[in-house]
C-alpha cells in the first residue's frame, strides 16, 4: 500500500477541521452548565476546568491547520516549500507546544508571560496571513487561486476570533468569585455569567461559521 505525503496530509487537513469545530461545539453545550444557577458554584467550575481541556482539541487543531495548509498549498503555488517549509513547520510545533505550556502553567506568572507570548504570537501570525491572502488575491500571485487566498484571509480571521473569545474567557474568574460572595454581589455574578456566555455563544457562532467556509473554499473551489 503506498500513501503520498499529499494524500496523508490532506487527510490531516479534514482531521483537524473535525477536531476544530467538534470541540467549539462541546464548548458549547458545556457553556449551558455554566449559567445554570440552580447548580453549585462548585459543580459548575468543575465543568469549566472540563471545558479548559476539551478547548484544547481546537486550539491545537488550529495551531496544525497552519503547517498542514501550507504544506498541501504548495500545488497551488505557495511560494512556501523546501527548506522554508520546514523551518514553518518546526515553528509551528514551536507554537504548539506554547499553547500546550499556558494551558499547563495556568494560573502561574509563568503561565501568565507564556499566555501573552501566545497572544503576541496570534497578532503576528493574523498580520502575516492578512498581509499574504491580500496581496494575493489582489495581485493574483504567488498563489492565483482565489478560493486559497480567502481561506488564507479566513484563517486570519479565525485567529481573530480567537483572540476575541479569550478576551471573554478572562472575565470568568471574576464572575464566579463574584457568584460565590453571597448576597446582592451574587446576583450580579450570576447576571456576569450569563453575559460572559452570551458573547462566548455569539463568538463560537462566528468560528462555526468561518470553519465551514473554509471547508466550503477548499473542497468546492468556487472561485
Amino acid at each position: 500500500m503506498h500513501i503520498s505525503l499529499h494524500s496523508f496530509m490532506a487527510f490531516l487537513h479534514v482531521l483537524l477541521f473535525v477536531f476544530a469545530i467538534g470541540g467549539d461545539v462541546a464548548l458549547y453545550y458545556f457553556g449551558q452548565y455554566l449559567m445554570r444557577a440552580e447548580l453549585s458554584l462548585e459543580e459548575r467550575l468543575r465543568v469549566r476546568q472540563m471545558r479548559f481541556l476539551v478547548d484544547m482539541s481546537a486550539r491545537t487543531a488550529l495551531v496544525l491547520l497552519l503547517a498542514v495548509g501550507f504544506t498541501l498549498a504548495q500545488l497551488y503555488g505557495s511560494p512556501i516549500k523546501g527548506t522554508w517549509l520546514v523551518v514553518l513547520w518546526l515553528a509551528d510545533l514551536a507554537w504548539l507546544w506554547l499553547v500546550w505550556m499556558v494551558h499547563f502553567k495556568k494560573g502561574t506568572a509563568h503561565g501568565e508571560v507564556l499566555r501573552k507570548t501566545d497572544i503576541l504570537i496570534r497578532y503576528l501570525v493574523m498580520a502575516a496571513m492578512i498581509a499574504f491572502g491580500g496581496y494575493c488575491l489582489v495581485t493574483g500571485g504567488p498563489i492565483a487561486s482565489r478560493w486559497l487566498a480567502i481561506k488564507i484571509l479566513l484563517f486570519a480571521v479565525i485567529l481573530m476570533n480567537g483572540v476575541w473569545i479569550r478576551s471573554i474567557a478572562s472575565q470568568w474568574k471574576r464572575a464566579f468569585e463574584q457568584a460565590g460572595s453571597g448576597g446582592e454581589q451574587a446576583e450580579r455574578g450570576e447576571q456576569m455569567i450569563k453575559s460572559i456566555q452570551t458573547r462566548a455563544n455569539k463568538a463560537a457562532l462566528l468560528i462555526w461559521v468561518l470553519v465551514v467556509l473554509m471547508a466550503f473554499f477548499g473542497e468546492v473551489k468556487p472561485v
